[in-house]
């Protein structure tokens, strides 16, 4: 089978091309080697060089990064999750079968969820420029009306129960996207609580690049009140976070708001 040929079919006559896929003889090997490995690795990769090489966002001249080491672990972890749930969903489409008049067959499930992701897959180039990432979205939906199309063929299923049908898979869709990217989320840095351990962030403005790292309590070497700290390097010099006293000030405003609650 040509890839490039089978990508080219099943986005632009998807319905033309799933009877062939039905009569062709296959497995679970050939589905995944080397069809889905390669096109799970197009989101992934191109959420790398979104994220840690040229950056997110661009507003007003200002744009973050991720490092290069946690930008890889994402990559890594969210291409392994894709694969995973590509099979999840194929799994789930076979059990849905028999609740919407179809023919279970695994086979033919995982089939669907391979061949109907494609052009979820080939959107995934647009993470690559996060500015774009509603055509990624649009390619997820196209994904989904060439389910619709594939079902009654594959499933053996009767064609007016394919919208209910579909309408369980793409929630099931969803879901597995949101493990994914929560998965993903684990590996990723964020400013407040996911520095430590994981590098730091840099931001470029127009002035000069801006480097938030944290300051975890290392027992051998405590600070000076025993806390962690954030500290914000910038073009006009360095500010340093106490978070205990930020710790404290939240403390006080939830009391405070607390008091103004009884009040009433």
């Amino acid at each position: 089978m040509d890839i490039v040929e089978r990508v080219k079919a099943i986005i632009i006559k998807p319905a033309e091309t799933w009877p062939i896929i039905d009569q062709e003889a296959s497995d679970f090997q050939k589905l995944y080697v080397p069809y889905m490995l390669i096109l799970a690795a197009i989101p992934a990769v191109a959420g790398f060089i979104g994220w840690s090489i040229l950056g997110v966002g661009g507003f007003f001249g200002v744009s973050m990064r991720i490092p290069i080491g946690a930008g890889l672990g994402m990559m890594v972890s969210q291409y392994v999750m894709t694969l995973v749930m590509v099979g999840v969903w194929g799994w789930l489409i076979n059990m849905l079968a028999n609740t919407f008049g179809g023919q279970p067959n695994l086979l033919n499930a995982v089939k669907l969820s391979v061949y109907a992701s494609t052009p979820a897959m080939v959107a995934g180039v647009f993470s690559a420029l996060p500015g774009l990432a509603l055509l990624g979205a649009l390619g997820g939906l196209y994904s989904l009306y060439v389910l619709y199309l594939g079902l009654p063929i594959l499933m053996k299923n009767p064609t007016e129960k394919s919208l209910p049908y579909i309408a369980v898979a793409a929630v099931v869709g969803i879901i597995g996207s949101v493990l994914i990217s929560a998965f993903s989320a684990m590996l990723m840095p964020s400013p407040v609580s996911r520095l430590h351990g994981t590098g730091d962030i840099n931001i470029s403005t127009p002035k000069g690049d801006v480097r938030i790292s944290a300051n975890p309590v290392v027992p051998s070497q405590p600070t000076a009140n025993g806390d962690a700290s954030m500290t914000i390097k910038t073009p006009d010099g360095e500010v340093k976070i106490d978070m205990k006293n930020m710790e404290e000030f939240a403390k006080r405003m939830e009391a405070m708001a607390a008091a103004q609650e009884a009040k009433k």
